[in-house]
């Protein structure tokens, strides 16, 4: 992407610079997490377990899920000490 000059596009860090792009490395990586974060959508959607879920619930019981945090293991807090 080309850059610009400051005041152009109100930039508020000065003169911005033309991007350099992604590396092939970048775009590969970025393309293997997009399809993993596929994979794993479509897991959860299709789970049994929404089947069980009353409908008029269906919706908060995603929410409540999406607001659930991963279990920490002991290793990584004691690593990360």
């Amino acid at each position: 992407m080309a850059g610009w000059a400051r005041g152009e596009r109100f930039s508020h860090r000065g003169d911005v610079p033309d991007s350099l792009g992604w590396s092939d490395e970048q775009k590969e990586a970025v393309d293997r997490m997009r399809a993993e974060l596929r994979e794993l959508a479509t897991v959860v959607v299709d789970h049994p377990h929404w089947a069980i879920v009353p409908r008029e619930d269906l919706v908060n019981a995603r929410m409540q899920l999406k607001k659930q945090t991963r279990p920490v293991e002991p290793d990584a807090v004691t690593e990360a000490a």
